[in-house]
């Protein structure tokens, strides 16, 4: 079966592997370009940090490699392997295993964290439970977005050419915002009924909500917001739609 895989390169084509393996071929379209935001820097001295928090490889890899040389030694909590590994590559010393979820780094925080003012290196979409656990706990720190994941301007045409020609028998979702944008995209082309005839498969029940409005039928939600459940979805005969609620 060929897949469309929406995800950012880098992230598009380990998806891919993983369908290899499982027997499957990959359309790869990203909708998403993660840039660094021009002109981010830190804003204080890194001696002035008692450690570094980052969900995200992108958070350190598209850091100025300046200011990613001066964090060199100090403490880190991440979420992820790559993260962990992005981490380790810049010098930091995990303060724990990386974390699984933005939301377990977040209930980890009033333990794990050392005293002092914490670093938060972040993408400009994200979501709030970090930040929110760093004010709930009354901690004080700095907030630098790093990069950003810019929507294309235009479907791409290998999505569009596979989808006209019916050869997708599904598609992948990982975020809401990149669901969202594969809506919008294929409304600009006149051919979102063909962009939503395929099982699109939804990492969370808020990443299938923007594919539900706009009518899509045949959805399926992984029983967890992990990559491997996402793709056991592919195995499953018959497929039946599964709504939120």
């Amino acid at each position: 079966m060929k897949i469309l895989v929406l995800r950012p390169e880098e992230q598009g084509l380990r998806t891919a592997r993983a369908l290899a393996r499982r027997g499957h071929g990959a359309v790869l379209a990203p909708l998403l370009e993660v840039l660094p935001i021009a002109g981010t820097r830190l804003p204080a001295s890194p001696s002035g940090y008692a450690a570094v928090i980052a969900a995200s490889a992108h958070a350190l890899s598209l850091l100025h490699p300046g200011d990613r040389s001066r964090l060199a030694g100090l403490p880190a909590l991440v979420v992820g392997i790559r993260t962990a590994k992005a981490a380790e590559e810049a010098g930091l010393r995990l303060q724990r295993p990386s974390c699984r979820t933005a939301r377990e780094l977040a209930a980890a925080l009033a333990g794990a964290a050392p005293r002092g003012r914490l670093l938060y290196l972040a993408g400009r979409d994200r979501r709030p439970e970090i930040e929110e656990a760093l004010r709930r706990e009354g901690r004080s720190f700095n907030l630098v977005e790093v990069y950003e994941a810019a929507v294309v301007s235009r479907l791409p045409e290998v999505a569009a050419s596979t989808l006209r020609q019916g050869q997708i028998g599904a598609v992948l979702h990982y975020s809401a915002r990149s669901a969202r944008a594969y809506v919008s995209l294929a409304k600009a082309r006149r051919m979102l009924p063909r962009a939503l005839a395929p099982s699109q498969l939804c990492l969370s029940r808020a990443v299938a909500e923007p594919l539900l409005a706009a009518g899509a039928k045949r959805v399926e939600i992984a029983s967890s917001p992990k990559e491997p459940h996402l793709l056991a979805l592919l195995e499953v005969r018959p497929r039946r739609s599964r709504k939120p609620g």
